[in-house]
């Protein structure tokens, strides 16, 4: 299954470019010709050279989408009224899939967008656009960034720049609005989200007056549904430089409207443990937990209830509980952006476990092989994750406090460390198991869970416990 989903992925930039040429066939010879165009990513990403993918495609005539939609499927033979193509009239849009092969490869799980050249036309308060047919200039004017307005005409194979400025940006690395950024942030808020994960994506800049715009309208974006802003955002994460998307989001004022509980870690100071205040190391963990959205979201939520259980005692900064009290918050905001209760639960539990191992030691060596099975057991299938959020947050303290050893040091006792064979419940690691004690007469309830856990503690201590020596410890209870 591996090896299946790792040649799909080896063969997408080549199975993508099979299918333009097999449409760019079927152009040159139909009634099309000279109005079919490849436009937005897919254009952009080929003209930087990068595998593209995702092919939309814009048709200069009247409800051209449709048109043309529905000329190919029933081309190709796979034409079905209301399934393929699926249309959406009011926009001029149609989607259709691909059937057949094209010099070898399969492009029957190809999907194609394609629209009329059109202009739109905004109600305020409303994201849905009044449409109307328009020209081509009109339509690239219409798009969000200068990098995403280049065509690819599929006849004559020229990738067309109507704005003038879209393959120079894409050279020089600039993010900008084909129009006034005030219009374009008016027309869909996600857009300024947008512009700030193209920016740090591709490590490109975002100019002054781009980022003017996006302050004035920063509120704007609470227009925005939170599974299109948890999106963007988990976009930011997956980059090579999340922290660059966080701090443009502060920048621009986005931060307060999305997340203003990280807002409040800003110029919170630490104790001796730390040289940055509470959002600096934050950002410091982001930097250095592995590309993975849910490690990166804890990393960033790990500390985020610290401005709330802050307190001066005998001049000395203490952060008693922080853990639990980030772990509510850290919900609390993953909620508010509709995230998976999946990811709530992973996230949540990573943040309250962060801190279970800062007593180990500098190389892991201070706790007993008793805890370390008690710790690894409570983490479950967390663990590694844990691990990697640890030694994230103990690289990023200070001076000796920096314990870089600590996690590499428990990894490797983890490697050796002995456990008792599960034969109870999921969460235990004992040789007996629920039925045997209910054999004795114990019948769930307050007394059953405290022989579970003496059977536990007596496993986590010597985890060759034999089943006998566990049944005496139960039968010692009753």
């Amino acid at each position: 299954m591996k090896l299946r989903k790792v040649l799909i992925k080896m063969n997408e930039g080549k199975t993508e470019k099979a299918a333009e040429q097999f449409l760019s066939k079927m152009v040159r010879s139909s009634p099309f010709k000279g109005k079919v165009y490849i436009a937005g990513g897919y254009v952009r990403d080929e003209f930087m050279g990068l595998d593209p993918k995702d092919i939309d495609i814009v048709v200069e005539l009247s409800q051209g989408g449709i048109k043309f939609a529905e000329y190919v499927t029933k081309q190709m033979g796979n034409y079905k009224k209301g399934s393929n193509p699926v249309i959406y009239p009011k926009f001029g849009t149609a989607k259709f899939n691909l059937k057949g092969k094209h010099n070898g490869l399969d492009l029957s799980g190809i999907e194609v967008e394609a629209v009329m050249s059109r202009s739109e036309q905004y109600t305020r308060g409303s994201r849905k656009p009044d449409v109307k047919p328009g020209t081509l200039k009109q339509d690239v004017e219409r798009r969000d960034f200068t990098v995403n307005s280049l065509l690819k005409d599929l006849t004559s194979g020229e990738v067309v720049d109507l704005t003038g400025q879209g393959k120079a940006d894409i050279k020089k690395g600039v993010i900008r609005t084909p129009l006034d950024p005030n219009i374009i942030f008016s027309e869909d808020p996600l857009r300024m989200l947008r512009a700030i994960r193209f920016t740090v994506k591709y490590g490109w800049d975002l100019p002054l007056f781009m980022i003017r715009a996006i302050k004035k309208n920063s509120k704007k974006i609470n227009s925005i549904s939170s599974e299109r802003i948890r999106d963007e955002f988990d976009k930011m994460l997956g980059t090579k430089k999340p922290k660059q998307a966080v701090r443009l989001l502060k920048i621009t004022g986005l931060m307060q409207h999305i997340m203003p509980e990280l807002q409040s870690t800003i110029g919170v100071t630490q104790n001796k443990y730390h040289t940055v205040d509470v959002w600096n190391h934050l950002l410091d963990v982001l930097e250095k937990v592995p590309t993975d959205v849910t490690k990166r979201l804890a990393a960033l939520f790990h500390d985020i209830g610290k401005p709330t259980v802050k307190k001066i005692i005998d001049n000395e900064v203490h952060f008693y509980q922080h853990e639990d009290i980030s772990a509510e918050i850290a919900e609390k905001m993953m909620r508010r952006l509709k995230y998976p209760n999946e990811i709530i639960s992973k996230v949540t539990s990573l943040v309250k476990s962060h801190m279970r191992l800062k007593s180990a030691g500098d190389k892991g060596e201070k706790i007993s092989d008793k805890a370390l099975r008690k710790f690894k057991r409570n983490v479950g299938d967390h663990l590694e994750d844990v691990l990697d959020l640890m030694d994230a947050d103990n690289k990023s303290h200070s001076g000796h406090s920096s314990i870089q050893g600590q996690i590499p040091g428990i990894r490797t006792r983890l490697k050796g460390l002995k456990d008792a064979p599960k034969t109870g419940g999921s969460q235990y690691s004992i040789p007996i198991t629920g039925d045997d004690i209910r054999n004795l007469g114990v019948n769930p309830g307050p007394i059953y869970k405290k022989i579970l856990s003496a059977v536990q503690d007596a496993a986590d201590d010597d985890p060759s416990l034999t089943r006998n020596q566990a049944l005496a410890i139960v039968k010692g209870m009753i």
